[in-house]
């Protein structure tokens, strides 16, 4: 039955001839293929963020936030979004790992706009409420303590490079109805948190007394995500917000998610994405699940029926956003 659904899915009619007019709500045109050449904007900073010697908060410094910019070379002023978060266990990694390069080139040259972003890692003890850091401590083995409270930290970047995206919506090109955010492992967990959680969230929670960098992160500017591509990542850091904070964040008004597993990851198990899996399938928000066989963590050169992993998500945001493609 999934091989039959997939199927489907793939031989989807929506596929318009060049000819085609875009009129829906003002949105650029995409395509299958690589059209347009890229531009490249390294190391814009989207805003600060509080680091330390340690998460006991001393010697706090301001460290900047730093994204690239993918940019189709059309003329365009109306391009969607996507986002995309590196993976690294919140202990390492940056935007300029291969895959997340060739995944920003490969949306970018088919009509994407695309944020490559870096956040704060373990390294950085960035600022965190004290009740996550309680949180934390009560329910994580010493060894993984410090990674764990990276993760509020991470995400509360991620939440700001999307902030950014939209308060400079018209100078980058971008229309901010149609945002996909994406990552791998670590950068997924964020994917999701970012996509799922409500505004307030990852935000909300320390005030400007307690980090004044909030400031540099556009406050007052509000985002929805449309699609989240989940690569080999987990629903962890919306688990963390339910308990801490006493929410159901999991309804069926989430965004629509693309889910690429392998089954025999053993870094973030096959059942993380399972679980996720059966979130979805209770609430009835959209998604679609790829059991990747017999693969293990960051299988980025899957295919499945000639389609990379980037093919098969750009058919997915282009189906579940409505978006017409050439």
């Amino acid at each position: 039955m999934r091989n039959f659904l997939i199927t489907s899915f793939l031989c989807s009619n929506f596929f318009l001839s060049p000819q085609s007019t875009i009129t829906k709500d003002s949105i650029a045109n995409v395509f299958l293929k690589a059209t347009y050449g890229v531009d490249i904007e390294t190391d814009l900073i989207y805003g600060f963020g509080l680091g330390h010697d340690s998460f006991e908060m001393t010697n706090p410094r301001k460290i900047p936030l730093k994204l690239d910019v993918y940019t189709p070379k059309n003329d365009f002023k109306n391009r969607p979004i996507l986002v995309l978060i590196h993976g690294g266990g919140f202990k390492n990694g940056s935007k300029s790992k291969p895959p997340f390069i060739k995944l920003s080139n490969f949306f970018s040259s088919r009509g994407w706009v695309v944020f490559n972003i870096n956040y704060r890692l373990t390294k950085d003890y960035g600022k965190i409420p004290g009740e996550w850091n309680d949180f934390v401590d009560a329910n994580s083995p010493p060894d993984k303590r410090n990674q764990h409270k990276a993760v509020y930290p991470a995400i509360r970047d991620a939440k700001a490079a999307v902030r950014w995206i939209v308060a400079n919506k018209n100078k980058l090109g971008v229309n901010p109805n149609y945002i996909t955010i994406g990552g791998g492992s670590a950068g997924a967990v964020s994917a999701i948190a970012v996509g799922i959680s409500e505004n307030d969230d990852y935000k909300s929670e320390l005030s400007i007394k307690d980090d004044n960098t909030l400031l540099t992160t556009n406050l007052n500017t509000s985002f929805e995500v449309k699609t989240i591509l989940d690569f080999w990542g987990s629903k962890s850091a919306i688990d963390a917000i339910n308990i801490l904070y006493k929410k159901e964040l999991f309804n069926k008004n989430n965004p629509a998610i693309f889910i690429a597993h392998g089954t025999d990851d053993d870094v973030v198990p096959f059942n993380r994405a399972l679980e996720l899996e059966g979130v979805y399938k209770k609430t009835g928000a959209p998604y679609i699940m790829y059991s990747l066989d017999k693969k293990g963590h960051g299988p980025w050169e899957y295919t499945e029926k000639g389609l990379g992993l980037g093919d098969l998500a750009l058919r997915f945001i282009v189906k579940k956003q409505a978006l017409e493609v050439y």
